[in-house]
């Protein structure tokens, strides 16, 4: 039983020792920092890319300069999300403007919280915020009615 014991330490003790930053792959990296956003009819709750009242060319995200901001819409068990992803290099008070059509600019504001590991650095939004419309948050999804 003393042998087996040895071994088990040694095992975890490799282990342990192992884990260094040195060892992180270099294919390794967290996945990009995004905003999910549901868009909802007010008065029906249908999601508005789903009962067609928009559609993916209808849309457009930008910051305050007019800067592009990258996006795509998924679908996916019928939801028909966008997903944002806006620029992380600002820690507080950031604004990207969601606009669909002519009809609506949804002001979205943010700030963003960085997450040191021992392989990389991560980012995460935080405090989103969408005045002027009724949102909720669920499972980090932000239904927006409008």
């Amino acid at each position: 039983m003393k042998k087996s014991s040895i071994v088990f330490l040694f095992v975890l003790t490799m282990l342990i020792l192992g884990c260094t930053k040195d060892n992180c792959s270099e294919n390794v990296s967290p996945p990009q920092a995004s905003i999910l956003v549901e868009i909802l009819d007010d008065v029906t709750e249908e999601n508005v890319f789903t009962n067609e009242t928009y559609t993916i060319a209808d849309i457009s995200v930008v910051e305050f300069d007019d800067t592009e901001v990258d996006f795509i819409l998924v679908t996916r068990d019928n939801l028909n999300l966008i997903q944002i992803f806006p620029k992380t290099n600002l820690a507080l008070d950031n604004k990207i403007y969601l606009n669909l059509a002519d009809d609506e600019t949804i002001e979205i504001q943010y700030d963003v919280e960085t997450i040191n590991t021992d392989c990389y650095t991560q980012k995460k939004f935080i405090n989103v915020n969408i005045p002027f419309y009724t949102f909720v948050e669920e499972n980090q999804i932000f239904r927006i009615k409008i």
